[in-house]
């Protein structure tokens, strides 16, 4: 995540169970012009215990929270959608 405002306060957008699954998800906010950032990524990559206890958290300004969760709910929507087919 590029440096913030100091004003601008970074809150936890999703915990999730791996280092990849939030990658993908933090590739879906760049694509959608939302910068995130995975909580200390590199202790879960070199410590994957960490990771089981405590999940991998996705952060994101708390200015973008809301249109971060419409992204990701729709396109989960999305794909439950094309699965049920």
């Amino acid at each position: 995540m590029e440096s913030v405002n100091n004003n601008e306060k970074v809150v936890v957008f999703r915990i999730y169970d791996s280092v990849f699954e939030a990658n993908v998800v933090k590739e879906l906010l760049a694509s959608n012009d939302i910068p995130s950032m995975i909580k200390n990524e590199h202790t879960t990559v070199l410590l994957p215990m960490f990771n089981s206890m405590s999940g991998v958290a996705l952060m994101v300004l708390e200015k973008d929270l809301a249109r971060a969760q419409e992204i990701v709910d729709a396109t989960n929507d999305s794909d439950n959608s094309s699965t049920e087919k």
